[in-house]
C-alpha cells in the first residue's frame, strides 16, 4: 500500500508527546521546545503526517534564518565571486519516527525542507541550507550534496544553486 504524506506546519493538535525517533534530545526538541520557538519566531517547525492522519506525527523538520555567514568559512569550491559574507537558512532538526524509518520519509522530508529554503531565499535573498550535523548523519546530508565546512565538518552547506529546481506551487 502506498503511503500518502502531508507536510504542515505544526500546531497544537499534533501529538508531539506520542513522537518517537529513538534520539532522545530530538524527541524532547520536538515535545517541549518546537512550539515555543515557532511561537517566538525562533524557528518553524514542520511536520510530516500520514495517511489522512491530521494529529500524529511521522516526521518533522525545524528551518530557521543562519544570519550572514563569513564565505571564508565555506568550502573553497564554492567561495568564487561571493561577497564577504552571505545569508543562509539552517535545518535545524530533522526526525523520522522509529515506526516510519527505512520508508524513505528523511529523504521526503529533506527534499521539502530544500524546497522551502529555495521559496524563502526566492522571497528574502539566502546563499544556501546549512545543517548541524549530529552522531554520524554528515553522510546523510552529503546523499543530498551538502559539502561540509572546512573549519566544522560536522556542519554542512549545500547553496541553493546546487539544488533541485521545485516547480511553482499555486497555493501554500
Amino acid at each position: 500500500m502506498a503511503i500518502k504524506v502531508v507536510v504542515v506546519a505544526l500546531e497544537k493538535v499534533h501529538k508531539t508527546k506520542e513522537f518517537d525517533c529513538g534520539t532522545p534530545e530530538l524527541n524532547r526538541w520536538l515535545q517541549s521546545v518546537a512550539s515555543q520557538h515557532q511561537k517566538n519566531g525562533i524557528s518553524r517547525t514542520f511536520v510530516l503526517l500520514e495517511n489522512g492522519q491530521n494529529d500524529k506525527i511521522a516526521g518533522f523538520f525545524a528551518m530557521a534564518m543562519r544570519g550572514l555567514i563569513p564565505t571564508e568559512e565555506l568550502p573553497e569550491e564554492i567561495r568564487n565571486k561571493l561577497p564577504q559574507k552571505v545569508p543562509g537558512f539552517t535545518l535545524a532538526r530533522l526526525a523520522v519516527s522509529k515506526e516510519h524509518q527505512g520508508k524513505g520519509l528523511g529523504a521526503y522530508l529533506m527534499m521539502e525542507a530544500m524546497e522551502r529554503a529555495q521559496r524563502a531565499a526566492e522571497s528574502v535573498g539566502g546563499y544556501a541550507l546549512f545543517v548541524d550535523a549530529k552522531d554520524g548523519a554528515a553522510s546523510f546530508y552529503e546523499k543530498f550534496g551538502f559539502r561540509p565546512l572546512p573549519s566544522d565538518l560536522n556542519t554542512l552547506v549545500l547553496p541553493m544553486q546546487s539544488m533541485p529546481k521545485f516547480p511553482a506551487r499555486t497555493s501554500d
